[in-house]
């Protein structure tokens, strides 16, 4: 996808990056921030590695964070792209990013739980060790 025609998008996105490193109380490898989105209901959710190798879940204090994706969305929408329902933003401890956004049908909240899990597994690893608190 050629984000280049969004116009404002490549504003947004390091402000974005930078916005997850200041949130991170911490030292990291990767950074991996979950958001699903549409209309009026969102959830965002940080997962970054630590130095031992497990995961920290974070989904408090995101706010901000997620006034920005719900920006992006509708930078998208505005400039007559389909609106996202899902995107991933990967930050390196160095500063390097990128982002994937999905289309899928996510009007099912039943099935929330099944969308974390299979995301974990695609994003994280299987056998990712996640601190849940």
């Amino acid at each position: 996808m050629n984000q280049e025609i969004i116009p404002g998008a490549d504003d947004l996105y390091p402000k974005m990056g930078q916005m997850i490193f200041d949130i991170i109380p911490g030292d990291f490898s990767i950074a991996r921030t979950r958001v699903e989105m549409i209309n009026d209901v969102s959830s965002c959710a940080i997962f970054y590695q630590k130095p031992d190798g497990r995961f920290q879940y974070l989904n408090d204090g995101l706010d901000a964070l997620e006034a920005k994706f719900r920006e992006l969305r509708n930078l998208f929408k505005s400039a007559g792209r389909e609106a996202w329902t899902g995107a991933t933003f990967n930050l390196s401890e160095d500063g390097e990013f990128s982002i994937e956004l999905s289309y899928d049908d996510i009007s099912g909240f039943g099935q929330a739980s099944d969308r974390r899990k299979a995301w974990i597994k695609r994003n994280l690893g299987e056998d990712a060790k996640i601190d849940w608190q």
